[in-house]
């Protein structure tokens, strides 16, 4: 059962970008993140496949956008595709959980979010 968010307690934000459309809608996400929260205490991470096996083609963000998130405070973190890869690219979002950090509490969106308030507007129940 999950506790009760003390008020102020930090909690981190995830997604999952790659090379392409992701990374453009990541910059989005961050950009419009890091305006409605600029106190945000938490992590903001960018989870980003690897080249590999299971991917056909490059992977990793280009180095501009790589660029504009680290310089928006982004943390870009690498994850390996152990199991979906290409056929199933949805299966990123359960792959990259594996780069969180153990007993924090965190919030997943998709890169297409784009943030017009504040999120410590929304009551989480950790």
């Amino acid at each position: 059962m999950a506790g009760k968010r003390v008020k102020g307690q930090a909690f981190n934000l995830l997604c999952v970008a790659q090379a392409g459309r992701l990374e453009y809608e990541a910059v989005l996400l961050t950009l419009s993140f890091r305006a409605a929260n600029p106190g945000f205490k938490g992590r903001l991470i960018v989870a980003e496949p690897q080249p590999g096996p299971l991917w056909k083609g490059e992977t990793r963000l280009s180095s501009p956008v790589r660029a504009l998130l680290e310089a928006a405070g982004a943390e870009i973190l690498p994850f390996e595709a152990r199991v979906f890869g290409q056929d199933y690219p949805q299966g990123n979002k359960i792959e990259a959980l594996g780069i969180l950090p153990a007993n924090e509490p965190f919030v997943f969106f998709d890169t297409d979010t784009l943030f017009t308030a504040p999120i410590d507007t929304v009551r989480f129940d950790f």
